[in-house]
């Protein structure tokens, strides 16, 4: 499951576990990233696709995951060696 949110629309970390178990979606780690505007206006739905893209493909390769932070189920920080 991919999803894109605003800071208006994020919620809690719960509200968003919440989100996924209501799509049927099972999971153990949520990669999360955030993409900055410019100029003071926010990314498009284009920009933040393409992104969001590139980190599906990061992790369907085997990439590097540093650049993305990690969570468990409970909301605690999942470190990559």
């Amino acid at each position: 499951m991919c999803v894109d949110k605003t800071l208006g629309e994020l919620g809690s970390f719960s509200d968003l576990a919440k989100e996924s178990e209501q799509m049927g979606q099972d999971w153990q780690i949520v990669l999360v990233a955030s993409i900055s505007g410019r100029n003071g206006v926010v990314p498009d739905t284009v920009e933040a696709e393409r992104s969001l893209q590139m980190m599906v493909e990061t992790v369907q390769r085997g990439g590097d995951l540093s650049k993305f932070m990690a969570f468990d189920r409970n909301g605690e920080p999942v470190v990559f060696n």
